[in-house]
């Protein structure tokens, strides 16, 4: 199965990653080099002072990342995370409602991919932004799908 076809069951709602479980990240739409997530905040994700924690939109956007470049990949490799650099543009709150988390490839090589993603909320106004830097891994033969 290739890399697209594995972010699009997320969207067909036929395969959850445990941390998507966990946060309710819905996988809404995906393409080659680009996916579209939804997230609605909750409480037990506030920080102290009654906003979202930081890590949570982190864990959003680089989840984004990860799916998009993911979708550019055959079914014998991976990607993991190696640099995420996260700029906080507007504070989240429970009240800010539904997350529209997009996440696209800038530049997609044999070994590296570099991507950028956003969280929106319903207005359409950025509150967080990503980019990231993925190296691509080989999925060893006895894993492959």
């Amino acid at each position: 199965m290739s890399g697209l076809d594995q972010v699009r069951a997320l969207a067909d709602k036929t395969v959850h990653s445990p941390m998507m479980q966990l946060l309710e990240v819905s996988a809404v739409s995906a393409e080659a080099g680009r996916v579209v997530m939804s997230a609605t905040p909750r409480e037990d994700f506030n920080n102290q002072v009654g906003v979202m924690h930081g890590g949570y939109i982190a864990t959003l956007l680089d989840n984004a990342c990860g799916a998009a470049a993911h979708s550019t990949l055959d079914g014998a490799h991976y990607c993991l995370t190696l640099e995420i650099k996260v700029a906080y543009l507007r504070p989240i709150h429970v009240s800010t409602g539904p997350l529209t988390i997009t996440g696209w490839v800038q530049k997609a090589g044999r070994q590296i991919i570099n991507t950028e993603a956003v969280v929106r909320d319903r207005q359409g106004r950025d509150l967080a932004t990503a980019t990231s830097t993925l190296i691509v891994q080989d999925i060893p033969e006895d894993r492959r799908s």
